[in-house]
């Protein structure tokens, strides 16, 4: 059976955290590591994480930031596959074994995303804004174009073969807070194929604190620029 890894960073979000790691917990697929990263936090996410006792593996560290605190996890990991879960979003039950049952029929695959509902917080708790559901893309070539356009996967939706990182490296942290995963996802594609499941198995909830509001077009710039140079083509039109 394989075994997936599924890395949480977290800094100051006791209040998700546990739901968070209860969504991987209720997984249908067993045989699931749980590492949470805790990134220098400073208010109650210790105490919420002792709860789980050995059910969960914990790494403390000194705050270096979300990349930083991903790549501690993949170092750590041990399974055949690695899903990046950031601290605020939570699985659906069927999440890992859909993705695990694609790599299966697909060898050539080291990547697999999935759909995301994206949650709101409102005054009376959480709503449906809006439901992505990933393009599938037939051939490697619309996939390659399709991402030098712009970043057509959320973080948190991966799984990876985790033989790859050794392969391509860990997330690179000059980008600290984004741009990071956009840019792994352009160095994976020049090792293996890209598939999708094309369902909504994540939610990713939006309230207001999320780093992804911080997006610099500076640096998804720098990613499209470097990832265009190892596939060598142009950047497509309209990539922004």
């Amino acid at each position: 059976m394989e075994t997936v890894s599924v890395i949480i960073p977290v800094h100051n979000h006791e209040q998700f955290i546990g739901e968070t790691i209860e969504s991987v917990m209720n997984q249908s697929c067993p045989h699931t590591q749980i590492i949470v990263v805790d990134d220098g936090s400073t208010d109650g996410t210790r105490n919420v994480l002792e709860t789980y006792g050995d059910r969960i593996e914990v790494i403390r560290q000194m705050n270096a930031g979300v990349v930083a605190a991903r790549n501690t996890g993949i170092n750590k990991a041990t399974g055949d596959y690695v899903c990046i879960l950031d601290c605020d979003d939570l699985f659906l039950p069927n999440k890992v074994e859909l993705q695990l049952a694609v790599f299966r029929n697909r060898p050539d695959v080291g990547l697999v995303h999935t759909g995301a509902m994206v949650e709101r917080k409102t005054d009376t708790g959480w709503e449906t804004w809006y439901t992505y559901i990933p393009v599938n893309f037939f051939t490697r070539e619309a996939c390659i174009k399709a991402l030098l356009r712009s970043n057509l996967i959320v973080c948190s939706t991966v799984m990876v073969k985790r033989e790859l990182f050794s392969q391509v490296g860990l997330f690179d942290d000059t980008y600290r807070y984004n741009g990071e995963d956009y840019d792994m996802w352009l160095r994976l594609l020049t090792r293996c194929n890209f598939e999708s499941v094309p369902q909504a198995l994540l939610k990713y909830r939006w309230h207001g604190g999320n780093m992804s509001q911080y997006t610099d077009p500076s640096l998804i710039r720098r990613v499209q620029i470097e990832g265009a140079k190892r596939f060598g083509r142009d950047i497509p039109k309209r990539s922004l």
